[in-house]
């Protein structure tokens, strides 16, 4: 699950033309916690995951298991 929301941000990233400092810069966030966010995207809290959609123009699907 973390691979594949992984690679769909990287993707919207090389798609849309937007680094990591760029996206850092446009969420308000400091560039370590972007590379942070990156490399553990479940780390990302839900407002982040928003604001990173409309910056990327995107839409993350989130499905939950039961254990």
């Amino acid at each position: 699950m973390n691979k594949k929301l992984k690679e769909a941000i990287e993707y919207a990233m090389f798609k849309h033309k937007v680094s990591k400092l760029e996206l850092s810069e446009l969420m308000n966030v400091s560039y370590p916690t972007m590379l942070s966010r990156l490399k553990q995207p479940e780390l990302i809290r839900f407002t982040e995951a928003e604001k990173m959609c409309k910056i990327l123009n995107i839409e993350l699907r989130v499905e939950f298991e039961n254990k």
